[in-house]
């Protein structure tokens, strides 16, 4: 079925396209200049909802009468003149505070109407600009931020991002035109320095019939990640690609139910197939299809703290913990970059800094200099690649505070389980469901939520492990749900543990999780951080451990195997001779736990007995575990 019948399907429009057809976008430019001289209290509620975030000004009721103001930065690259003119306004127009985000941009906070056109301004007079970057708009096009500068880097992508942007940056035909958001990333690098596979869009580097360039991948969201379109274009057949896929989008996407209405919902229902040959007929040629997609390796370097770049000098990086950064940081990053660098800065999708071509003999001083005194050249490894978005202080969709319980976590793990500098955790974190902070991307994601705690409702997380990001793009699975926030740490704690126990040398937690914690069910895994935190510590001991070989069986199997593990930790005794195919050897039924350990209790007791029973009377699932447990 051609994609035209399959978009037929969806006839009916909802709301926010009704809205979009009441005024033009040089109108609704024309009423932000009045509403500037007016003030706050005279903007409409359709504007504060949808037609100022056109221009990447947000309302945020959590400050009230104040904006958030979003501003693009293509591929994350900063000239230092730039990023001196955004620390000038932060501290002039907002309270000297600035996020640096996922999708390497920055984020300006407590701003008054009043202020906006100035700002923006000044942001065009040297040449950035915040058009675009809210709502139904194409967001800004991430990149690594080495991109042009790494040694594993093979196409530079810069040029590729200004002629992609181009097609529809401050053009009225694609304002707000789109059903929905459309999220483009794209690597000429052999490393993933971008959660290259989480976006709409995706161009990946690879290499078909000797030619270098880029594999398609389409249709990622929060939830999912992209899948081949089975095409390889080059450097000069992207942009053909790229604005036929576009116009595609924009002519065939559903505009009905807004929570199903992005690429991806496409994809789903007419095929990735049908979706290409649309692109095709729009492009009037056919592509190539998929050749070796490149992208082999996670980015590491934010442990090492300094890059060797091509041309013989030095990245320094910057941790900026959960991304919160400030206008006079920023000022002093950019006089750093111009004193000891070639006057260069880019941000990172981990929130995090990079300051561009400072020679060797200029790194100690670049590194004395500030901000470095306040933001790390490198942290701990929780610190290192810690990305978190804005919560419910800044963000009106946000659940739990976020930022400041990512930093808390990072802080306690770094007490707590101490790991080696040539370690690498990727921990993710989101307040709310709709996943800014990319949790599925994580090796170990965390997405806001409120529960119960002792009665009261309090802030909790979901807690979700095993996210990729090398091109086995692999989206994080739960592990956990409805966690109060005041015990998650205790449970990440006992995942850090097992890393930093069972690891190898310079392995990170990405590729520990493959070799070692994708053997167990993803109930078993549940299961040892709730027996470990919420009873063994009660009992004084029983504690479970991962193992480094661990089989790949059915779950009613591992419940076998880890109750027999807890009846010898508890009792100090084997519960049987002898054990075969994940059953006892012998009839007579073990002695009861209880019996050999009186303070354990009958109910535990009962418990344990049920896990080491012979199969057919053994649990069936984690989860008839827990319960009997009294563990939601």
């Amino acid at each position: 079925m051609r994609l035209e019948a399959i978009s037929a399907r969806h006839t009916k429009i909802n709301k926010i396209e009704k809205l979009k057809a009441t005024r033009s976008y040089k109108e609704a430019w024309e009423a932000l200049q009045r509403y500037a001289r007016e003030g706050y209290d005279a903007i409409p509620k359709e504007d504060k909802d949808f037609f100022l975030k056109c221009f990447g000004i947000f309302d945020r009721p959590a400050t009230p009468g104040r904006f958030m103001m979003r501003i693009r930065i293509p591929g994350g690259r900063l000239e230092s003149a730039q990023a001196e003119a955004l620390g000038e306004m932060a501290r002039e127009f907002g309270e000297d505070y600035m996020d640096l985000t996922t999708r390497a941009q920055v984020q300006l906070r407590y701003l008054k109407i009043e202020d906006i056109p100035t700002i923006i301004e000044r942001l065009e007079g040297v040449g950035i600009t915040s058009w675009q970057t809210g709502v139904d708009n194409f967001r800004n096009i991430v990149t690594d931020p080495l991109d042009g500068l790494a040694h594993d880097n093979l196409i530079e992508t810069a040029p590729l991002i200004e002629a992609m942007q181009s097609l529809w940056l401050k053009k009225e035909e694609w304002i707000a035109a789109i059903p929905r958001k459309f999220n483009t990333a794209i690597g000429g690098s052999m490393s993933n320095r971008c959660n290259l596979f989480a976006h709409d869009c995706c161009f990946a580097l690879a290499v078909r019939d000797g030619e270098y360039g880029f594999n398609v991948y389409l249709g990622g969201k929060v939830g999912a990640i992209a899948q081949s379109a089975d095409v390889f274009v080059t450097e000069e057949d992207l942009l053909v690609f790229y604005e036929a896929l576009i116009r595609t989008y924009k002519a065939f996407g559903f505009r009905d139910s807004r929570n199903k209405n992005r690429l991806h919902y496409l994809i789903r229902e007419a095929g990735m197939r049908t979706v290409i040959e649309a692109v095709e007929e729009i492009a009037g040629r056919e592509f190539r299809r998929a050749g070796e997609t490149l992208v082999k390796t996670p980015r590491t370097e934010e442990k090492e703290g300094r890059i060797r770049l091509r041309d013989g000098s030095w990245a320094l990086h910057m941790v900026v913990p959960s991304g919160i950064f400030s206008g006079t940081a920023m000022i002093q990053a950019a006089q750093t970059a111009r004193a000891y660098g070639n006057g260069l800065l880019n941000i990172s999708t981990t929130q995090n800094l990079y300051i561009l071509g400072v020679p060797t003999e200029k790194i100690d001083a670049a590194l004395s200099a500030k901000p470095y005194d306040r933001y790390a050249n490198r942290s701990t490894p929780y610190f290192n690649q810690l990305v978190a978005c804005a919560g419910v202080d800044l963000c009106p969709f946000g659940v739990i505070p976020n930022k400041k319980d990512a930093i808390e976590m990072a802080q306690y793990l770094g007490d707590a389980v101490p790991l080696p500098e040539d370690a690498t955790i990727r921990m993710h974190w989101s307040a709310c469901v709709k996943g800014c902070g990319v949790h599925e991307l994580g090796d170990i994601g965390f997405v806001g939520c409120k529960v119960k705690e002792n009665g009261e409702t309090v802030y909790g997380v979901h807690i979700q492990l095993g996210g990729k990001s090398t091109a086995s793009q692999e989206e994080a699975y739960d592990i956990l749900r409805s966690v109060p926030l005041s015990r998650a740490r205790f449970y990440v704690a006992q995942l850090a543990q097992a890393y930093r126990d069972l690891r190898r040398d310079r392995e990170s937690f990405e590729r520990f999780e493959s070799r070692v914690l994708r053997r167990y069910s993803k109930g078993a895994i549940g299961f040892i951080l709730r027996w470990n935190v919420d009873i063994a510590g009660k009992l004084g001991a029983g504690e479970l451990r991962f193992a480094k070989e661990w089989p790949a069986t059915e779950e009613r199997n591992e419940i076998f195997l880890l109750g027999l593990e807890i009846y010898k930790a508890l009792s100090g005794e084997n519960a049987y001779q002898g054990t075969y195919a994940y059953n006892p050897i012998e009839k007579t039924p073990p002695v009861p736990l209880a019996k050999r350990v009186p303070a354990v209790g009958k109910e535990l007791s009962d418990v344990v007995m049920k896990m080491i029973a012979p199969s057919e009377k053994r649990y069936e699932v984690f989860t008839e575990v827990l319960s009997d447990l009294g563990i939601k």
